[in-house]
């Protein structure tokens, strides 16, 4: 068996040799993002919001994460809207609004809830109808008909518009504004209505209703252009991120190289020298390399074949010395036969 056990070493535990791996952490530019976020919003995004990827998750799972956040910050300013609406519905004939708003308040908990799990989709579904739902049930159940009073409620229509930007991907909200559109037309032509409201509709329709939808459109294009933009320059972002590590990356196993050189050169630099020892008949010499040493076989190779070499000495030396033992016992051997011969004895 040999004296020494050969172990060759690879990039990989030289990486880890030199750099210890560390645990996965969050994208640079979520820290940043996170680390910006106004105090007062912490303890609802622990309750709204999902949790914050590792460094490791897919870009997909991190805009997931952009989407559950900015959508838990539309959540909340929804939970203001139903808590101030709520006055309404005690005020003359307005007390239809308060099953409304206790519905929507419930189907809100359910997509906070659903958030937070990390359930984006499924949030945004329930808070899109939820507030498609809250708007158009208050104008059509209107008591009496629409009046001029349901006009402004024609307003929180774009609160659908800023669900769906935050939920979903970006051009859902044209196709929201569209349906939008659709229901104010609808709902200005066929659903009752009180005499003053068809006097004013008779005399200025599309003065009415082109503000409703212009204003559909208006913010369906600046919410389109700023998650867009946003969507951008977290992609930018993430693609800089990875550049950054990819050149870490490099760097590293560049110097890894550049240590290995410089251990392989100091490794060759000791077996020369056993080498020229051994020529000067120092069989005793070794190469004194270490199992986690790129040479390590080699030298281990090289020293067993001193050793091998040094007891081949050793019984030589031994040898010859046996031999000239008998040679002088022969010797001795042959003196006494002849002193006998001699009648010496």
């Amino acid at each position: 068996m040999n004296e020494f056990s050969p172990r060759s070493t690879s990039i990989q535990q030289a990486n880890e040799q030199f750099f210890p791996q560390t645990e996965p952490t969050t994208p640079s530019y979520l820290v940043t993002r996170t680390q910006q976020e106004h105090s007062i919003l912490r303890w609802w995004y622990k309750i709204a919001s999902p949790s914050v990827p590792k460094n490791s998750a897919p870009f997909k799972e991190q805009e997931r994460f952009r989407r559950g956040r900015t959508g838990s910050q539309i959540i909340l300013g929804l939970y203001f809207l139903l808590i101030a609406a709520v006055p309404a519905g005690f005020v003359g004939t307005n007390i239809y609004l308060i099953p409304i708003v206790i519905g929507s308040s419930l189907a809100l908990i359910l997509g906070t809830a659903l958030n937070r799990m990390g359930l984006v989709n499924s949030a945004g579904i329930v808070v899109v109808a939820t507030f498609v739902v809250f708007p158009t049930a208050s104008i059509v159940s209107s008591p009496g008909g629409l009046s001029m009073l349901i006009l402004p409620l024609y307003a929180l229509l774009v609160l659908p518009l800023l669900c769906t930007v935050s939920f979903f991907s970006p051009g859902w909200v044209f196709l929201m504004a569209l349906g939008n559109s659709l229901f104010t037309l609808y709902s200005l032509i066929y659903l009752p209505r009180t005499a003053e409201l068809s006097a004013i509709l008779a005399i200025a329709f599309f003065g009415i209703v082109t503000p409703i939808i212009l204003v559909q459109i208006i913010v369906s294009i600046v919410a389109y252009a700023w998650v867009q933009g946003t969507s951008h320059a977290l992609t930018r972002a993430d693609r800089a991120e990875e550049l950054a590590r990819l050149e870490f990356d490099m760097a590293r196993q560049a110097e890894v190289a550049a240590e290995q050189k410089r251990q392989l050169e100091n490794s060759i630099q000791k077996i020369i020298e056993t080498h020229i020892r051994v020529a000067n008949g120092d069989l005793h010499a070794r190469v004194p390399l270490t199992p986690d040493n790129v040479l390590w076989q080699v030298s281990g190779s090289l020293n067993n074949l001193l050793a091998r070499m040094e007891r081949l000495r050793q019984d030589t030396v031994t040898l010859q010395q046996m031999k000239f033992a008998l040679q002088q016992v022969h010797e001795e051997n042959a003196k006494l036969r002849r002193a006998i011969g001699k009648g010496i004895y």
